[in-house]
Formats: structure tokens, sequence, C-alpha cells
């Protein structure tokens, strides 16, 4: 589960810091994101979000739930918390996501990412 930890430390890093490069080995080449208004995107699409406007002050991923299923695949749902202006818009907030993790060979990839949200509190809000 540590190098499950760390794609998704990895993947943090580079949404926060707008490293597409590092999506050529984080995220799956069949990756799906899926954004908290529902807009599905590619491995091509979710790169180009950086270089379309996108800009993460903050972004980072709390209160982690890791569930294994047989060797090669672990399905993590998280808070996911950023500062985030994208298209000259501000999109603040913390958002649930789900991300699936399989492992490719020796390593471990990011096959696909849904967020939802954002967040509100009470029942089922943040923790």
């Amino acid at each position: 589960m540590e190098q499950v930890n760390e794609v998704i430390d990895k993947w943090a890093a580079a949404e926060l810091a707008g490293d597409v490069s590092a999506y050529d080995t984080l995220l799956a080449p069949d990756f799906r994101g899926i954004g908290p208004v529902g807009f599905v995107l590619d491995r091509e699409q979710w790169a180009a979000r950086h270089t379309h406007g996108l800009v993460n002050h903050e972004f980072r991923v709390d209160d982690r739930e890791l569930r294994a299923y047989g060797d090669d695949t672990v399905v993590v749902t998280a808070v996911e918390t950023q500062r985030t202006v994208a298209m000259g818009q501000e999109n603040n907030g913390s958002f649930r996501i789900v991300a699936v993790v399989v492992r490719r060979g020796d390593s471990w990839v990011l096959a696909h990412v849904q967020f939802s949200g954002p967040m509100r509190g009470g029942p089922g809000g943040p923790r």
C-alpha cells in the first residue's frame, strides 16, 4: 500500500506544479478522469488542462482509505482540497475523490480518478 500512497502523492505534486511530463509515468495510457461536473478526460486531455488556464495554488489528498482487490488493483477513497483557478474562475474547495491505482509490471499507475463535490458540511461531509 505504500507504493499506492506514493503514486497518489506524486500525482498531487504533479497537479500542484502543473507538471504534465510527470503524467507519462503516473497515469495509465488508458487513464480516464471525471471532473466534479461530469466531464470525462483521457490522459492527454487531462494534461492539457494545465496548458488551457488551470493553475493550482493548493492541491492535496487527505483522509485516504485504501482497499486492495487482488494483487494489482487498489481503490483509494479520499478528500482532495484545492485552491484553483480554471479558465479565469476560482474553483476552491474540498472534493471527495475515488482513484483506481493498478499495477503495471513492477510499477503502479493511476488508471482512473473521479471527483465529486464540492463537499458540504453535515452528515457525510468533511471529517
